[in-house]
């Protein structure tokens, strides 16, 4: 058998390793008791195991599948999973493309606190004895507040809006999707309580105020209030705050005010934030508003 030459260059051709799909998944913390997660999964599989919280997810795409109680389930996009806390299972892809998905983790106690907002005569906590779930709106409003909670999207979001984002989405999963509902309460006229909560507003427009603020306001629970309030003005807390803080900074700027003095004044985080809402509002960009005030009567 002959050898190489040691003259001869010609590459060497060397196998190389067939390169796994890479794993994707990040963790943080979003406020007390509550914990997010999002992850990409091409085939990592989990071994059994259990959480101390409920774990609510959204399959953004792919499916996953996982054994719990005896029972088989398979996860696809647009559906949503729902574990018990100490509730063992595995997990494992049931797609060729692994499955994407995002899980929101909250505490027994803060889930439980929640629910008894929505009905203060309930008894325990609630128990989700089928782990698979369509609820097309309810997937949607996960993701919204999976996106609230994201450290990059803080300054963007108001308490106002995550907090009853939050609270909408309990209700949801416990009155559409636990074994046994809560009774919900059935709220009366609250006229008075909800002209002070719009009194307020307007006197705390330039502030990041919370769903508690305002619900010390009335005396209301935070899920009574955002019925009452609802049911009263037809919109949400946040969005009628919302419109009148656009409200008012469209004033400003009809009075000669800059784009950022009435950001500030409106409590916006900056100049982009409040182009982003005073167009998605009025369909015009606020710089595109006072170019079109030179040419009024």
């Amino acid at each position: 058998m002959g050898s190489a030459s040691p003259h001869n260059t010609a590459p060497r051709h060397r196998t190389s390793a067939v390169r796994r799909p890479r794993e994707i998944a990040r963790h943080w913390r979003a406020a007390d008791g509550i914990d997010l997660f999002e992850a990409d999964y091409k085939n990592f599989s989990f071994p059994k195991h259990s959480h101390d919280y409920y774990a609510f997810g959204t399959i953004l795409n792919g499916a996953e599948q996982f054994m719990t109680r005896g029972t088989n389930y398979v996860a696809a996009r647009g559906q949503i999973l729902m574990m018990n806390p100490m509730q063992v299972h595995d997990g494992r892809s049931a797609s060729d493309d692994g499955y994407h998905y995002q899980i929101m983790f909250i505490a027994p106690e803060i889930f439980g606190n929640l629910v008894t907002e929505l009905s203060p005569n309930s008894t325990g906590l609630p128990f989700f004895g089928n782990c698979v779930v369509d609820d097309r709106a309810l997937h949607l409003q996960l993701q919204q507040l999976h996106h609230m909670f994201r450290p990059d999207c803080a300054a963007s979001t108001s308490l106002l809006e995550r907090d009853s984002t939050l609270l909408y989405s309990a209700a949801r999963l416990a009155l559409r999707h636990a074994d046994a509902p809560p009774f919900i309460y059935r709220p009366g006229s609250e006229d008075k309580r909800v002209q002070a909560v719009i009194d307020y507003m307007a006197a705390h427009l330039d502030e990041n105020i919370a769903l508690e603020d305002l619900a010390t306001i009335t005396g209301l629970s935070r899920f009574h209030l955002l019925r009452v309030f609802r049911e009263a003005t037809g919109l949400p807390p946040h969005t009628y705050f919302n419109h009148m803080r656009l409200r008012r900074a469209k004033r400003m700027l009809f009075d000669g005010a800059s784009i950022a003095d009435a950001a500030a004044a409106t409590g916006f985080a900056d100049q982009s934030h409040l182009h982003r809402h005073f167009k998605a509002m009025w369909g015009v960009s606020p710089g595109a508003f006072i170019a079109s005030l030179d040419h009024k009567a």
